[in-house]
């Protein structure tokens, strides 16, 4: 899925969840979807059909049933778009009759502010990725989390692929797995990073201990905020805590001394608690 098919989805997913209880169509003007979008809307005159064409051939998989969904025995895939209408600068997409029982749970994922949010991400990885983080620790702000994606869950998440009018898999863009995460995690984690909206790091790549020792997953560190405010509070009170690790880091080097246990940890617990539950990463040197 591109950016733009991303962006359209979401709008229209925010809107018919607002206004529309039966989950039938979004309908709106080339010239107000350009401005929400931030593009010229020539182009999107220009481009419009051949988004919407490709939007109506995305799937999404759903995992349900409990234990069946944990171990991937129970799964559901159906297309976000049923139709998309174009008539005189005016569009109407209707969503798929498949979401309507996921309606309480979009109605949490695209609400306004969020929608806001994904708007501001100029990448799909980067947009899918937010998407993912938050709905997996349930938008609790201001915490420390651990993330480890098998090369094999980034392509689930992202799905980089080529698909032909009915969704069916075409091409595969990143088949190399050093590819895959070079264009499509990293460049996600430092588009997110630089946000209002994330603090990133100690990203690690882990390959395999066979011969050629093949890429096989990645892992980082990362705390959601809110908004730029709350960002810029986290990151000015970290500040000490990451200097005097630093510090005592840079001196152990110097003297040769025994390095022992990382304290990397413990400053992080010392900052969490000092910005009363807003934690504090330390910068990996």
């Amino acid at each position: 899925m591109s950016l733009r098919e991303a962006q359209l989805l979401f709008i229209a997913i925010a809107q018919v969840v607002h206004d529309d209880k039966d989950f039938k169509t979004y309908t709106t003007t080339v010239p107000e979807l350009a401005t929400f979008m931030e593009i010229d809307e020539n182009s999107l005159y220009r481009d419009l059909e051949g988004i919407c064409t490709s939007l109506c051939s995305q799937v999404v998989k759903i995992q349900v049933g409990g234990e069946n969904a944990k171990k991937g025995k129970k799964w559901k895939i159906f297309h976000w778009v049923s139709s998309a209408m174009y008539d005189n600068g005016k569009l109407t997409l209707r969503l798929s009759d498949d979401i309507k029982p996921y309606l309480l749970e979009l109605e949490a994922h695209y609400a306004q502010p969020f929608l806001g949010t994904l708007m501001t991400f100029r990448s799909y990885y980067a947009t899918r990725l937010y998407q993912y983080l938050l709905a997996d620790i349930g938008a609790k702000w201001g915490k420390i989390y651990e993330w480890n994606f098998t090369c094999e869950q980034l392509r689930d998440l992202f799905q980089p692929y080529v698909k032909d009018d009915k969704g069916n898999v075409i091409k595969e863009l990143y088949p190399r797995n050093y590819d895959l995460v070079r264009f499509t995690i990293k460049p996600a984690l430092e588009e997110l990073g630089a946000s209002d909206f994330a603090y990133v790091w100690d990203y690690e790549e882990h390959r395999a201990k066979t011969r050629g020792r093949p890429l096989q997953s990645v892992s980082f560190k990362a705390i959601l905020f809110e908004n730029k405010e709350k960002k810029d509070f986290y990151l000015k009170r970290v500040k000490p805590f990451a200097a005097q690790y630093n510090a005592e880091r840079s001196a152990a080097i110097a003297t040769q001394e025994p390095a022992g246990a990382d304290k990397k940890e413990e400053y992080e617990q010392i900052a969490f608690t000092g910005c009363e539950g807003m934690t504090e990463p330390i910068d990996k040197e």
